[in-house]
């Protein structure tokens, strides 16, 4: 059995494992990455790819505390994709450099109001009509356009981007692995399929919904995790008009969020959350499909929706346990010993979840071990255990639909 030694463990390559191995390894803890499902295969390749600044959770007419934690974010992913920020990603493919709301009519005086005041500090703007995307230059759109500082990114770019620079620190976790510990009760090592055994001081786990069976295995009641599941409707047409906006109403959520990504064959894809999705969850797919083709007539009467092809997708938003079920404000790590459990909780807040790990890695004083032959333990890391990525959710959802 090949034996390695590392500073730290990561299981699980979301969003989450992905940044964090990345910026662990630049700061010199050698950081190995371990993966299951296939690099961003679980919550990451399902996501929308928006960076979100906090900007919809505003439309109560308040700022939570949700929109307060994530406000930065935006600013921070910004200088990342000009490669001026704690990690390069300057390759990813940005979808677009913002995103929309829209409402179908005149929204009520107090979110107007609202929309207007020195709360959202400049980080929405009334777009006039001359200044409107292409998707909602139509005589028929009576409403009015908000345009919000907050980008879109093809995810499947960025895991790729993310994962790169230290791919050779990144394997694959066989089903039969197992976590050895020591005398003490703490994780020594990860033991893979009677192969490999990787050895570390310290482990994350951040496999998102996976967390909880990771936790099982080492008998760890605690965090408890929560599911919030969605059930996502994709459209496929090349009529399609990119569209990255959410649709607003009277409701502190949106109608509808839309993305538009795009299927090898160069197809655009829409992507559709929002109210539709979150109310959808028990509804058969047909039926979810049939209600949003006459939403999106009401709300996007101009957009052309004949020759399209539908379909769904269900995922769950694991998240750490809150009360009643409701969203966490912030990215998320708690220690036992030395287990670190991680949710990011949403996209966009990766690099909080990273600021948090690193703290808490200060107040230990935990430091690289500077006896460690990096390139030595890079050599012996075996072929076998390469890690892939996950095919991206157009090309599973929609395979050989033209």
């Amino acid at each position: 059995m090949v034996e390695l030694k590392a500073d730290i463990v990561v299981i699980g390559a979301g969003i989450a494992g992905l940044w964090l191995h990345r910026r662990l390894n630049d700061l010199g803890y050698y950081t190995i990455l371990l993966d299951r499902a296939g690099l961003g295969g679980g919550q990451t390749l399902s996501s929308q790819g928006i960076i979100h600044g906090g900007s919809k959770y505003t439309l109560s007419g308040m700022i939570s505390a949700s929109a307060s934690a994530i406000a930065a974010m935006p600013d921070r992913w910004r200088r990342c994709l000009v490669a001026e920020g704690e990690i390069d990603l300057s390759k990813v493919r940005v979808l677009s450099p913002n995103q929309f709301m829209w409402s179908t009519d005149t929204l009520s005086s107090k979110l107007t109001s609202f929309f207007g005041s020195k709360a959202v500090n400049g980080k929405i703007q009334q777009l006039s009509p001359e200044h409107y995307p292409l998707a909602f230059q139509s005589e028929q759109f009576n409403g009015r356009l908000y345009r919000l500082n907050e980008a879109v990114v093809d995810v499947p770019s960025l895991v790729e981007q993310l994962s790169s620079k230290w791919r050779q620190r990144i394997l694959q976790l066989p089903e039969n692995s197992q976590f050895e510990q020591d005398s003490q009760g703490r994780v020594a090592s990860v033991k893979m399929a009677d192969k490999l055994q990787i050895v570390a001081s310290q482990f994350v786990l951040s496999s998102g919904e996976g967390n909880e069976s990771l936790l099982a295995k080492l008998s760890l009641d605690k965090p408890r995790m929560q599911r919030r599941p969605l059930h996502m409707i994709l459209a496929k047409g090349k009529n399609l008009p990119p569209i990255y906006a959410h649709c607003i109403g009277a409701s502190a959520k949106p109608l509808a969020t839309i993305t538009t990504h795009y299927h090898s064959d160069g197809e655009p894809v829409w992507y559709i959350g929002g109210k539709l999705a979150e109310e959808g969850v028990a509804t058969e797919a047909e039926d979810l499909i049939a209600e949003t083709e006459s939403s999106l007539a009401r709300l996007l009467p101009w957009v052309d929706l004949s020759h399209v092809s539908w379909t769904t997708h269900k995922v769950n938003r694991a998240e750490p346990a809150q009360h009643n079920l409701l969203r966490p404000d912030t990215a998320y790590v708690n220690s036992v010993g030395n287990v670190h459990i991680a949710w990011p909780t949403k996209l966009a807040l990766a690099p909080d979840l990273v600021d948090r790990f690193e703290t808490k890695l200060t107040k230990q004083n935990i430091e690289p071990n500077e006896d460690l032959d990096h390139r030595r333990i890079d050599l012996q890391m075996p072929a076998e255990f390469t890690a892939t990525q996950a095919e991206n959710l157009w090309e599973r959802s929609f395979h050989g639909v033209r």
